[in-house]
């Protein structure tokens, strides 16, 4: 199967259907993008590997008043994704704004197959449940400088329109936020989470590799 065989729209919105309110976090920009990826072979013997440990946090965590958020890295989050939804009736929310580039920074041909072939994979549910998961990788701090003149610079950073605010959360009763997270917390996060944390209990967890 060929990334030109893909039906874009059609995994795009499998991806989005269910998120309900939430749906306005989910970005579109990962799929437009791929429409003018170069054409590739995808590879769907796609091995799906997760952090237990991760699973089990996040499944003790899933309470009804708790909003939960999963930054770490996008081939991690886009597995997760799909054992949350088929497994265990979790919704996941993927808060990915990345665009695509053959020579980008972030993000490569294989987790493209991965968010195609797992989007393809994907059941429907219902579910009230929902967990947001956000690409630790979407930027680096410290590349060199050589580095980034032989690619294109698609890094990005979430803002306040990215995650959700003080008053959806009280809207839908969450009194708590948990992220989880595999190192120090980006500052673009950081940022969110010292303004939420004035209001509502914020508990930081970090993911053992």
């Amino acid at each position: 199967m060929r990334l030109v065989d893909i039906d874009l729209i059609d995994i795009y919105r499998k991806w989005k259907k269910g998120l309900g309110p939430f749906q306005c976090y989910f970005r579109s920009s990962s799929f437009v993008s791929l429409q003018t990826y170069e054409d590739f072979l995808l590879n769907d013997e796609n091995n799906i590997e997760f952090n237990k440990e991760l699973l089990q946090g996040i499944l003790e965590s899933s309470k009804e008043r708790t909003f939960i958020i999963v930054d770490l890295p996008l081939k991690e989050i886009l597995d997760l994704a799909l054992i949350l939804n088929n497994d265990y009736n979790i919704k996941p929310l993927l808060n990915i704004n990345l665009l695509f580039h053959s020579f980008g920074i972030v993000g490569d041909k294989k987790d493209i197959s991965k968010l195609i072939i797992n989007g393809l994979k994907l059941k429907d549910i219902n579910s009230k449940k929902i967990v947001m998961l956000i690409p630790f990788n979407r930027y680096e701090d410290g590349l060199e400088n050589s580095y980034l003149k032989d690619h294109l610079n698609n890094q990005y950073g979430i803002g306040e329109d990215d995650l959700p605010s003080l008053e959806i959360l009280k809207e839908f009763k969450y009194s708590k936020l948990i992220i989880f997270t595999k190192d120090k917390i980006k500052k673009d996060l950081e940022e969110y989470i010292n303004f939420i944390n004035k209001h509502i209990t914020v508990e930081i967890i970090k993911v053992r590799e």
